[in-house]
């Protein structure tokens, strides 16, 4: 009993030490608590149905230890691949990238193009929830990623300027796509159009939206119903690196 008390404590300070670590601590907490809440049910339940035997208590032990283990790298999975990522475990090995390096690149150029000139854009990337509705409302497009392609889009009092660029397995699906706004109470006012409706297709699909701020150059990354904003190169490519693969 005592070993699965402190295996489970262990489990617990390791997570917690993750959720500070990172900057997405408000999705982060959400994780936490519930997959530490699914490893207590489990762990209770395993409790309530274990047979009275000498012979199975060992075996019981280990199997919820296992269980632990098991939902701790559940819940590091995104930071597992990203370390894996990072030390050379790329596409065709033990991780297969939904975003090939040349389109960081290109997207990172776009952006910081973008940025610097303060244009504003919105660009989305489909993940595991489809996007299809929106690409099929949008003006299709079907070209590679490119940064003078992305940038162009953006310029000001062109048709497609207004509305989303979705890119969809390294290649841009569409232009000109309109999302639902968010009607979160604890939307800052000061926000526009394309963070609310950046905001409002992460809370309504998994994918990741990249705004930039025609008032301020800012770049901003909304995820999972969170706006992280006025963020750097660096934190955007990490971003890219953490979500856009399978």
């Amino acid at each position: 009993m005592e070993d699965i008390l402190m295996i489970a404590f262990l489990v617990y300070l390791m997570a917690i030490f993750t959720i500070l670590v990172r900057t997405m601590l408000h999705t982060m907490v959400l994780r936490f608590f519930r997959y530490a809440t699914a490893a207590m049910v489990v762990y209770f339940f395993i409790r309530l149905i274990r047979f009275p035997l000498p012979g199975d208590y060992a075996f019981l032990v280990y199997f919820q230890a296992v269980v632990m283990v098991g939902v701790l790298m559940l819940m590091l999975r995104q930071e597992i691949r990203t370390l894996l990522v990072q030390i050379g475990l790329k596409s065709g090995l033990l991780v297969t990238n939904a975003i090939e390096d040349d389109v960081k690149e290109e997207i990172l150029h776009s952006v910081s193009y973008l940025s610097r000139h303060r244009i504003g854009a919105l660009i989305t990337f489909e993940r595991s929830d489809s996007l299809q509705e929106y690409i099929d409302n949008a003006f299709g497009i079907e070209a590679v990623v490119s940064s003078e392609l992305v940038s162009s889009i953006f310029i000001p009092n062109t048709p497609l300027h207004d509305g989303a660029v979705i890119i969809k397995e390294n290649v841009i699906k569409c232009a000109g796509a309109y999302f639902p706004s968010s009607d979160q109470a604890k939307v800052p006012k000061y926000l526009g159009s394309r963070h609310r409706a950046a905001i409002g297709i992460s809370e309504a699909t998994d994918s990741l939206t990249v705004v930039v701020s025609e008032q301020t150059g800012d770049i901003s990354v909304a995820i999972e119903g969170y706006l992280d904003q006025d963020i750097s190169q660096e934190s955007l490519l990490l971003y890219l690196e953490k979500y856009l693969q399978n």
